[in-house]
């Protein structure tokens, strides 16, 4: 899970809490109930004390309910969920996490009412909303829009080695020709500065989401879209071409395993192009101002432009056993508005989540625009949402480093199969 989107997250709670004295509640105002909301985060980030000030506006509005904010490191939560959930006596009624999972595999994502289905449905960018329903069905509000990865390049260096900084790679034939440009090494061969900065280590789901675009660019897929069948899609000649596309990179000294992360090295100069997600640009220009960059739509494959596909599909869901489900979807009903959705996006540099606030010029004068432009335009690619898609993206995730790291891609790939197949077939 990006760092981003749980703290965009976290802070709907905020502003949630705060909008709901606005809220017309359908609950007794003089109930006695206590709320909890569990809200995975890391350790970095300090805002409970203002959380603390927020809810305080909420109880005033409730004098007999009182807000349990809970915030769990992000290290801890999948244990803390899972026993949580278990036990029923000591589970969330508000919680955030990925709707395909708690929502499909577990069942503890309660379906959100009628008067939600439809305000969702009919406002909220269709581009990602598959990601957020289970048997098409909205059981969960994201807070923010990930449209997919965007090319993030350094304009310096492309000056630097000739190229023409307003002439970006258009292909993935290009973009490997401007990377073998861009890199450098040592006199030992060893590289000093990634063309293409690659994914390769940390959480294995990162790292599959980050080769989404060359998986796709090829025309390959992690699985069938009906759910049924991983062989002849992660192992097919498509997938195969675009994880070793990867793997060349690497090969051929163009992409490093040892200088960093991705985030880190375009930060530091020490990649010339990137991947990444629109929040990126906001994150470069508060931690890496001196960087001048530029970004546009990632190139095209074989198979055309790659299109937006989700692994991350993060929100705030009810829980289905929860005996104060009443009180939590009022809480619902106010982190779902569309002035909050675009404060919360220009807080933290996301795409909003309601399709209004996209012709908004916060949308409009963003320095990624074209990539907005463009992913809007192309509509939504491969929706991966079977129940138990965190673990398969796991399974992928590890094939695709073993890969990186040298191994076959096509026995990497083909020994995923198996596990991803079981997955498929226990969610059925």
């Amino acid at each position: 899970m990006k760092h981003s989107i749980r703290r965009t997250l976290a802070l709907a709670v905020v502003a949630a809490v705060s909008l709901s004295s606005c809220s017309t509640a359908s609950t007794d105002p003089d109930r006695e109930a206590t709320l909890t909301i569990w809200n995975p985060q890391d350790n970095w980030r300090q805002t409970t004390d203002f959380y603390k000030d927020k809810i305080a506006d909420f109880e005033k509005e409730h004098p007999n309910v009182t807000v349990k904010y809970v915030d769990i490191p992000y290290g801890q939560y999948e244990a803390r969920y899972t026993a949580g959930f278990a036990s029923k006596s000591d589970a969330p009624d508000i919680f955030m996490g990925q709707v395909s999972y708690y929502g499909g595999a577990l069942g503890v994502a309660d379906q959100a009412p009628d008067d939600l289905q439809e305000l969702w449905e009919e406002n909220l960018t269709p581009l990602t909303a598959g990601n957020f329903k289970v048997d098409g069905e909205w059981s969960g509000y994201p807070v923010s829009s990930d449209l997919g990865m965007e090319l993030f390049y350094n304009i310096d260096q492309f000056v630097e080695v000739g190229l023409d900084p307003d002439s970006p790679p258009e292909t993935f034939e290009e973009l490997r020709e401007y990377a073998d440009l861009l890199a450098t090494q040592d006199s030992s061969g060893t590289v000093t500065r990634n063309g293409m900065a690659l994914r390769y280590s940390g959480n294995p789901t990162g790292i599959v989401d980050k080769a989404l675009p060359y998986i796709h660019a090829f025309g390959g897929r992690l699985y069938a879209e009906d759910n049924s069948t991983a062989d002849g899609y992660l192992n097919s000649d498509e997938t195969v071409a675009g994880i070793q596309y990867m793997q060349d990179m690497v090969t051929d000294g163009v992409s490093s395993l040892q200088l960093g992360t991705p985030d880190d090295t375009f930060a530091q100069g020490l990649s010339s192009m990137t991947f990444r997600e629109g929040w990126y640009e906001g994150w470069l220009k508060q931690n890496a101002p001196d960087v001048n960059f530029g970004v546009v739509p990632y190139p095209t494959g074989d198979a055309g432009y790659p299109k937006v596909s989700l692994l991350f599909n993060w929100a705030w869901m009810v829980n289905a056993n929860s005996e104060n489900s009443d009180l939590a979807w009022d809480w619902m009903r106010a982190i779902s508005d569309p002035e909050l959705d675009l404060e919360l996006a220009q807080l933290e540099g996301y795409m909003p989540v309601w399709s209004e606030n996209f012709e908004d010029p916060y949308v409009l004068d963003r320095t990624d625009y074209v990539a907005v432009e463009k992913q809007l335009n192309e509509g939504a690619g491969p929706v991966y949402n079977a129940p138990y898609t965190n673990q398969i993206a796991t399974a992928v995730g590890a094939a695709i480093e073993s890969a990186l790291q040298g191994a076959d891609v096509r026995e990497s790939l083909d020994g995923a199969v198996t596990e991803v197949n079981e997955l498929l077939e226990r969610g059925k």
